[in-house]
């Protein structure tokens, strides 16, 4: 008997029309890195051209000028692509469990994000008991890259330093992460149950966006077996920690 085929895919067995869509996404994600990878090469070519140009109009010796700010501008833009380029250790189609060096990886999410949130003056602080760690890559950046913006996006203007702390401690269970802040807090009352839920906004201070960033740092938890907690206090910062369970590399091979 011939297998049923899919109306979708004509003349195709429905058993192998997994197959044919992991083949079109594997040519689709090609693309996008080839695409990738040419934008990211045209652009460095630029910004080397324009910081050459820049130090030789401006000359030895010579005070800072309208040219050093293009420079500076220039210099900064390659470090943004730079920060950009993933690991090459995996492929985003096929997250699968292998060693992740924690600490490059927090520090260039977190310069990332704070040339997003606008917040060059606050301080990362590490306190890594472990300087690797075993999981899906893929998922760990969407993870910290979330708790990091959250972070930063939520800090207090009004104190004279801010900082964002980022821990990690292994168990033979797994790992946590702890992400604390000394930004706003949350409000007392029965909001800290509600900021983990999709589409979650405090108002006024924190109306500006759709809160789906903890939603699915929460969901990433629990799907892959872990938790996400929270405490917080107006005024005194959050904590969020993250546990994820630990697999073995073997295990996840492809």
């Amino acid at each position: 008997m011939s297998s049923p085929t899919d109306p979708r895919t004509p003349g195709l067995p429905q058993p192998h029309r997994l197959l044919a869509y992991v083949a079109d996404l594997e040519l689709e994600v090609d693309r996008l890195r080839k695409q990738g990878q040419f934008v990211r090469h045209e652009a460095r070519a630029t910004l080397t051209r324009i910081l050459g140009l820049c130090a030789a109009a401006a000359g030895p010796g010579e005070p800072p000028s309208q040219l050093a700010q293009v420079a500076a501008a220039a210099h900064g833009l390659g470090q943004s692509l730079g920060d950009l380029l993933d690991p090459p250790a995996y492929h985003p189609a096929h997250d699968q469990v292998i060693p992740v060096a924690v600490r490059p990886l927090v520090e260039r999410l977190f310069r990332w994000q704070q040339r997003v949130e606008a917040a060059p003056g606050v301080a990362l602080r590490l306190a890594l008991e472990a300087e690797y760690v075993e999981w899906f890559p893929s998922r760990l950046r969407h993870i910290l890259d979330n708790l990091i913006s959250n972070a930063l996006r939520y800090r207090d203007p009004d104190k004279d330093e801010s900082w964002v702390e980022v821990g990690l401690r292994p168990s033979e269970a797994g790992y946590e992460f702890r992400v604390t802040d000394n930004g706003m807090g949350l409000p007392p009352g029965g909001e800290r149950g509600e900021v983990l839920q999709l589409f979650y906004r405090a108002a006024p201070a924190r109306a500006a966006g759709l809160g789906v960033g903890l939603a699915v740092v929460r969901l990433l938890a629990e799907q892959s077996g872990g938790s996400l907690t929270s405490a917080s206090g107006e005024g005194r910062g959050s904590t969020f920690v993250v546990t994820l369970p630990r697999y073995e590399v073997n295990d996840f091979l492809v």
